[in-house]
């Protein structure tokens, strides 16, 4: 890498960030492959992970400085890893850790359970290769490996304190755009039943649809005729049926946790 690449990769770590540029430039002086596939359009998840990955491009004596931290004591945010104590450990809430700190221990403590209860769905849905199977399985495993690119993203961000006493950018890696409500299970129990209702009333006009012509039950059967329409409409039922079983996973999950 030459002088001036590394002066571009400094001037941007120096400014606003734009994350495009940030992309365009790792794409230009990176080699890490799989990086540049997922960094693109994915600003709310990655930037803080891609300001990470560009200084680490810079030789060791050109890193643009940093101001010193405080030291307060660290808390251990562990890797991925099963058990009780692990989550004992990081919902320690040392009230002297920076508040940066603190929030990215809450989150990845929140993260890390919301998976948990992923796993334990798919656990319940049956092995065969039912296309509504698949499909739920397909959404939850999607589900999962989002959850794990925020797991470690937040690690990352925490070893960098640990290691390094760098303070990540809070803005950037809890945007407040991105910020949802805090719930309880119970709330969250709640929202997931009524959308589960709402989709169930929604497949129940479908197969009404299907079967008599109409959103309404009639006295006879007018079954649609074979064609485009039907094809799509049974698609669709297909994908209402697959997301309430996804929803009904999800809140046997959360019942057991409570």
């Amino acid at each position: 890498m030459t002088q001036n690449d590394t002066d571009a990769i400094i001037s941007w770590l120096n400014s606003g960030r734009d994350y495009n540029a940030g992309v365009a430039l790792f794409e230009k002086y990176s080699r890490n492959q799989a990086l540049k596939r997922i960094f693109p359009n994915k600003e709310a998840r990655f930037a803080f992970k891609l300001a990470y990955e560009l200084e680490k491009l810079i030789p060791s004596n050109r890193k643009p400085e940093q101001p010193e931290p405080a030291a307060p004591k660290p808390s251990g945010l562990k890797p991925v890893t099963t058990g009780s104590a692990y989550l004992d450990a990081i919902n320690d809430d040392d009230p002297n850790l920076p508040k940066v700190i603190r929030q990215i221990i809450s989150e990845y403590s929140t993260v890390y359970n919301q998976r948990s209860i992923l796993h334990n769905s798919l656990k319940k849905i049956a092995p065969d290769n039912r296309p509504d199977n698949v499909e739920s399985r397909r959404i939850i495993v999607e589900q999962i490996s989002e959850l794990s690119d925020r797991m470690e993203e937040l690690y990352e961000a925490h070893q960098l304190w640990i290691k390094e006493k760098t303070l990540p950018d809070d803005n950037r890696l809890f945007p407040v755009k991105k910020l949802a409500p805090i719930q309880t299970e119970v709330d969250a129990i709640s929202d997931l039943v009524k959308r589960r209702m709402n989709l169930m009333k929604s497949l129940s006009k479908d197969n009404n649809l299907l079967a008599f012509g109409s959103t309404t039950k009639l006295p006879t059967v007018n079954e649609m005729r074979d064609g485009p329409k039907r094809n799509a409409l049974e698609k669709r039922i297909l994908k209402k049926k697959t997301e309430i079983a996804t929803l009904s996973a999800q809140i046997d999950g959360l019942n057991k946790v409570l």
